[in-house]
């Protein structure tokens, strides 16, 4: 099973492409960044990024977790800490 470390320095690989941050608890968020903005018709822009790493990593995570729960935001159960998984395209 993946240690808190391991899952910090695994999300790390994905660079720019994810924001984590901790939460007071303990739980580690991981935001994938895939929506840049609105464009001048508003319309909703997404941004590139390298899907297969994310894929992999995301597939690692879910591997590695002793349980796997939610529909929209993804919870992965490690020892000790949850780790939630989402994309920033969810929160427009």
């Amino acid at each position: 099973m993946m240690t808190r470390e391991m899952v910090l320095e695994l999300l790390t690989t994905l660079g720019s492409d994810i924001d984590v941050y901790e939460r007071m608890d303990g739980t580690i968020c991981a935001t994938v960044q895939d929506f840049e903005g609105f464009d001048e018709n508003y319309s909703e822009v997404y941004r590139d990024y390298d899907e297969d790493a994310t894929d992999a990593v995301y597939e690692r995570l879910e591997a590695e977790a002793s349980e796997v729960s939610g529909s929209f935001y993804r919870y992965f159960q490690f020892d000790g800490f949850y780790v939630v998984w989402g994309y920033s395209s969810m929160d427009i």
